[in-house]
């Protein structure tokens, strides 16, 4: 196809401040089109609508997939919602890209899979760190044996809250059942360290309430007070088998970091993910040159959505697709299982793979 259509549900913070302005980049590059949005609250379909030039919104996503003609259904809602709007995409023969998690459980996952299997359709999942270059740059120096075997990495994926950042939204579900930082923050250290080392075998897990009350302190809602229904601090250890391990943090409890945030560990070298205010810094130390050496990595593409990029040239062009569901799906298991170690106080073993 020439250009891909785009329908996109869920109009909130996400969708205007990285989905809608990097798919109106990928518009500009003559690849697509967004015909269509769809909000629960009218006011935000339409505000969406008119600030980005879409023709079209909506209200009911039934409606939408009725009467608008377009090819992919890019699913930006709420993590509860997920795996229903997914499905009924998929059902209305859409093509869908999910955003992160793909649903809240492996078994939802697999029903997503077997209906786009089923329907000789492309169902993505999010995040987009599998097909972001710096990513690519490292699975390709630890498969290449730059820093010979792997035998352990820290991934750092917390930051000091979402009450503390200055959205235009009420950060109270994010601290209510359904959601953790496993699910918001983790999802992108699974995703990146998964992606350049592959699929978990099993996983231990550290988890509590660090605290029991927070305030909103930024935006609109400011000074509500929000109780802490779910834990807020959480240290997965992850096996990959054959002595390879890693550590991953996924917390509210970061109020400022230093150091990289992904470093490999390896027997002849080690990799370092650093970098601040959006300067990428990839560096690699050999061993046979007792030195460090910063990696050069390619830009990205212009657009603040490799994801619908990447999905985008999958559909016109035929290119394999990265970001699958099957991925997507693990991550879902590594996610949702995470919480049950900690409980069982116990290292549980995986069933899904990618």
């Amino acid at each position: 196809m020439e250009k891909v259509r785009i329908g996109v549900v869920g109009c909130g913070a996400i969708a205007e401040g990285m989905h809608l302005p990097g798919m109106k980049a990928i518009e500009a590059m003559g690849k697509c089109e967004v015909v269509a949005v769809c909000d629960v609250l009218e006011e935000r379909a339409q505000y969406i609508s008119e600030k980005f030039g879409v023709p079209a919104y909506y209200t009911d996503l039934d409606k939408m997939l009725a009467e608008a003609e377009f090819d992919l259904l890019v699913n930006l809602t709420r993590i509860p919602e997920h795996f229903q709007v997914s499905l009924k995409g998929l059902r209305a023969g859409k093509h869908v890209y999910t955003q992160k998690p793909m649903t809240t459980s492996v078994e939802e996952a697999t029903i997503l899979i077997e209906e786009a299997k089923q329907r000789n359709l492309l169902l993505a999942s999010a995040p987009e760190h599998r097909v972001r270059k710096v990513v690519c740059k490292i699975r390709d120096l630890v498969q290449g044996g730059a820093i010979g075997k792997v035998a352990f990495a820290t991934v750092r994926a917390s930051h000091d809250g979402p009450e503390k950042h200055q959205v235009p939204r009420d950060s109270t579900w994010y601290y209510k059942p359904g959601s953790n930082p496993i699910l918001d923050l983790g999802v992108h250290g699974l995703s990146q360290i998964t992606s350049i080392l592959g699929p978990v075998q099993a996983l231990a897990c550290f988890s509590g309430r660090s605290l029991p009350v927070r305030y909103i302190t930024a935006g609109p809602f400011a000074g509500k007070r929000i109780d802490v229904e779910i834990d807020d601090n959480s240290l997965l250890m992850l096996d990959f088998g054959q002595a390879t391990f890693a550590f991953l943090d996924a917390t509210y409890c970061v109020e400022a970091a230093r150091g990289p945030r992904l470093q490999i560990f390896g027997s002849e070298g080690t990799i370092s993910l650093g970098g601040e205010r959006g300067i990428t810094l990839l560096e690699m130390y050999q061993s046979k040159t007792h030195e460090w050496a910063e990696v050069p990595v390619e830009p990205e593409e212009p657009t603040r959505d490799l994801g619908v990029l990447h999905v985008v040239d999958c559909l016109r062009e035929g290119k394999p697709l990265l970001l699958t569901a099957e991925h997507g799906r693990h991550l879902v298991e590594i996610m949702t299982r995470a919480p049950e170690a900690a409980e069982k106080g116990c290292t549980i073993r995986l069933e899904t793979t990618f």
